[in-house]
C-alpha cells in the first residue's frame, strides 16, 4: 500500500513529522502554554478543583503541567505501534523521523559506504544489541524520562545525534536495521505482515517495494538506492525476512520477553505508588525524576519496600520479562507434543510462527490495556471505547491473517510468480492446456503441474525456466547466492533439476549476468561461486564462495 506512494509526497509528510516532533522537543525545555491545557475542566484538566493523586499513602496535589511529555509517550509511541500492527513497516519506516536523520549525510552527500558483513559480530548479534537497548530505554523512561521534561528533551536529542552519526559511519539504513531501539518492536508488530502491508514476492520485477531505500532522480524518477546493508531486508521484504530469520534463538527472547517488558513496564507504575491509576492521573506531574532515583522503588501492601527506585525498576522488567520468556519456551514445547499427539506435525519454522503470532497478539493488547487506554481520560463520551474496539479487531483480524502464513506458502507464492513469468516467455501456445483461463488466473501448485505435463517441456525448457527463475531472484535481492540451493529446493523438486545442474546454470548466470547480479548482492560475502570437480548432486559443502573485498 504505502510502498506505491510517491517519494516526493512522502519526503513531505517526513519533513511535517520531523518539524513536529522537533518543535515537541523545544517545548520540553520551553513552554509557557500547554500548562493551561491542564488546569480545572480543562482538556487534559481535573474536572474538579484541588484534587489530588494517591502516591504512596499520601494524597499529592495535582498541580498544572507542561504536556509534552505525555504527548509524546501517550499518543506519539502508541500511535507508531497502531501503524505498524495496520500499515507495516513500510509506511513507519518511510515516514519515521529517527530514520530521517539517520539518513541526512546521505542526502548530503557524506554519508560513508561501509556495510555491516554478514560475518560480523554486529550482524550475528545485532538483535541482541537493540534488545538490550530497547531494555536500557525502558529503564532511563521509567528512572529519568518518562515526566522530567528537561531530561527527555535532552534524551531525544542525543537519541537523534545517534541516529545520524550511524547514518554518517554506514550506508544504508543501518541505523534501523541494526542500532535503533524501536527496530524489534517493529519486527513485532509488522512480520510477517501487517493487516494492509504490500505484497513484495509477488511484485514486478525491478519494483522498488516495501520500505527500500530510494530516491528521485533528475528526470522524477524514482529508483532504489540499497547498498544492501543487510541480508534479507526487513525494507526489501519483510516476509522473507521473517521467515529467513524465525528459528533464530534471539527471535524467541524478542517475541517472549516482549510481553513481559510490556507488562513489567505499565504494573510498576501500580508497584511504585501503590495507586493502579496512578498512570492516569499524577504519573506525568512527577517533573525531578532525579531526586527520586534512590527514594523507595516500591510501595505495596501499604508500606514502603526499601528498595532504591533505580533497582526496583530493572528489578521488575527482568522479573517479568524472565517470566514470560520461560512461560513462552514452555508453551511452545507443549504446542509441539500437542500437534504430535493429534498426529498434526509442524515444522520448526511453523511452531515458531504460531507460537509467535499468538506472542504478538497478547503484547500489543497488553500495552493497549495496560498503558493506553488508561490514559484516554480526556477523550469526549465513546471514544475511549471506540478506539478500544478498534484495538480488539485490529489485533484479532491481524492474527487471523497470520495464523495463515506458513514458509511453504510464501515460497510457493513466489516460485509461482517467477514460474508465471518464465511461462509467459516461451515460445509455446499454451491455450491447450489452460482452457480458457490465463496464466494470471492459475495458482501455483497448477503451474507447476503445468510446467511439468506439457510434452516435451521437461527435457526443452525446464532448464531455461528455472535459470530465468534464478536470475530474476538474484538481481530482485530476494535471495542471496548461497541461499538460493536451499531457498529453491522445492521448485527444483517440481522441475525434476538435481543439485548439479543448480550449480551449472548459476555459474553461467554469474558469467552472464555479473554486472547486474553482483551489484544486488553487493552485501554477501558470496560474490562467486564455483564447483568443485568433485561435487557430488546434494552435496552443498563443495560449492566454493569468493568474498569481495571490502571497500
Amino acid at each position: 500500500m504505502f510502498s506505491q506512494i510517491s517519494e516526493r509526497y512522502l519526503h513531505i509528510t517526513r519533513y511535517i513529522l520531523t518539524i513536529g516532533w522537533l518543535v515537541l522537543i523545544i517545548s520540553l525545555f520551553y513552554d509557557p502554554i500547554s500548562a493551561n491545557l491542564t488546569e480545572t475542566n480543562m482538556m487534559f484538566g481535573p474536572s474538579v478543583a484541588n484534587t489530588c493523586f494517591e502516591f504512596q499513602g499520601e494524597c499529592q496535589p495535582l498541580t498544572t503541567y507542561p504536556i509534552g511529555a505525555r504527548i509524546f509517550w501517550g499518543m506519539v509511541v502508541p500511535s507508531s505501534i497502531l501503524i505498524l500492527l495496520i500499515f507495516g513497516h513500510e509506511a513507519w519506516r518511510r515516514i519515521c523521523p529517527l530514520s530521517f536523520f539517520s539518513q541526512i549525510p546521505r542526502a548530503l552527500g557524506l554519508q560513508k559506504k561501509r556495510v555491516i558483513r554478514e560475518n560480523s559480530w554486529l550482524h550475528r548479534n545485532y538483535l541482541y544489541l537493540q534488545f538490550g537497548l530497547l531494555f536500557l530505554g525502558l529503564n532511563i523512561r521509567l528512572l529519568l524520562v518518562n515526566s522530567d521534561r528537561f531530561l527527555l528533551g535532552v534524551f531525544l536529542l542525543l537519541t537523534i545525534g545517534s541516529a545520524i552519526t550511524v547514518g554518517f559511519l554506514y550506508g544504508g539504513k543501518t541505523w534501523c536495521n541494526y542500532f535503533c531501539p524501536m527496530a524489534p518492536v517493529q519486527m513485532i508488530y509488522s512480520e510477517p505482515s501487517s493487516l494492509l502491508t504490500s505484497v513484495a514476492h509477488t511484485a514486478p520485477p525491478k519494483t522498488i517495494t516495501q520500505s527500500m531505500c530510494r530516491t528521485v532522480d533528475s528526470s522524477g524518477k524514482e529508483k532504489s538506492a540499497c547498498v544492501a546493508c543487510k541480508s534479507s531486508c526487513i525494507d526489501i521484504d519483510a516476509e522473507h525476512s521473517y521467515w529467513e530469520n524465525i528459528n533464530r534463538p534471539d527471535r524467541q527472547l524478542l517475541y517472549y520477553a516482549y510481553i513481559g517488558l510490556a507488562i513489567g513496564f505499565f504494573t510498576y507504575f501500580g508497584f511504585y505508588s501503590g495507586n493502579w491509576q496512578f498512570l492516569s492521573s499524577g504519573v506525568w506531574n512527577e517533573t525531578n525524576q532525579l531526586k527520586t532515583l534512590l527514594a523507595p522503588g516500591f510501595y505495596l501492601g501499604g508500606s514502603t519496600i526499601p528498595i532504591p527506585k533505580l533497582i526496583a525498576v530493572p528489578l521488575t522488567l527482568v522479573f517479568f520479562s524472565g517470566i514470560t520468556y520461560a512461560l513462552g519456551l514452555w508453551a511452545e514445547k507443549h504446542y509441539r507434543r500437542y500437534r504430535k499427539r493429534i498426529r498434526k506435525p509442524l515444522t520448526p519454522e511453523q511452531l515458531h510462527h504460531h507460537t509467535f503470532s499468538v506472542a504478538t497478539f497478547i503484547a500489543f493488547n497488553c500495552l493497549f490495556f495496560l498503558g493506553v487506554r488508561p490514559s484516554l481520560g480526556w477523550l469526549p463520551g465513546i471514544m475511549p471505547n471506540v478506539i478500544s474496539w478498534i484495538a480488539i479487531a485490529a489485533s484479532s483480524l491481524w492474527l487471523a491473517k497470520a495464523w495463515q502464513r506458513s514458509a511453504q506458502k510464501y515460497a510457493r507464492e513466489r516460485d509461482g510468480h517467477l514460474l508465471r513469468r518464465q511461462l509467459k516467455k516461451l515460445p509455446l501456445n499454451l491455450s491447450d492446456y489452460l482452457k480458457g483461463r490465463s496464466l494470471e488466473e492459475l495458482n501455483p501448485d497448477e503451474l507447476y503441474t503445468l510446467a511439468t505435463v506439457m510434452p516435451n517441456f521437461a527435457n526443452q525448457y525446464r532448464l531455461q525456466m528455472y535459470s530465468g527463475v534464478l536470475c530474476e531472484a538474484l538481481e530482485q535481492k530476494n535471495v542471496s547466492i548461497a541461499s538460493s540451493f536451499r531457498e529453491f529446493q522445492g521448485l527444483r523438486h517440481k522441475l525434476k533439476i538435481n543439485d548439479s545442474e543448480h550449480h551449472t546454470i548459476l555459474e553461467k548466470l554469474l558469467q552472464e549476468h555479473s554486472q547486474s547480479i553482483s551489484q544486488a548482492q553487493a552485501s554477501f560475502d558470496d560474490t562467486t561461486v564455483l564447483r568443485s570437480p568433485n561435487a557430488r548432486s546434494g552435496d552443498e559443502p563443495t560449492t566454493i564462495y569468493f568474498r569481495k573485498s571490502s571497500k
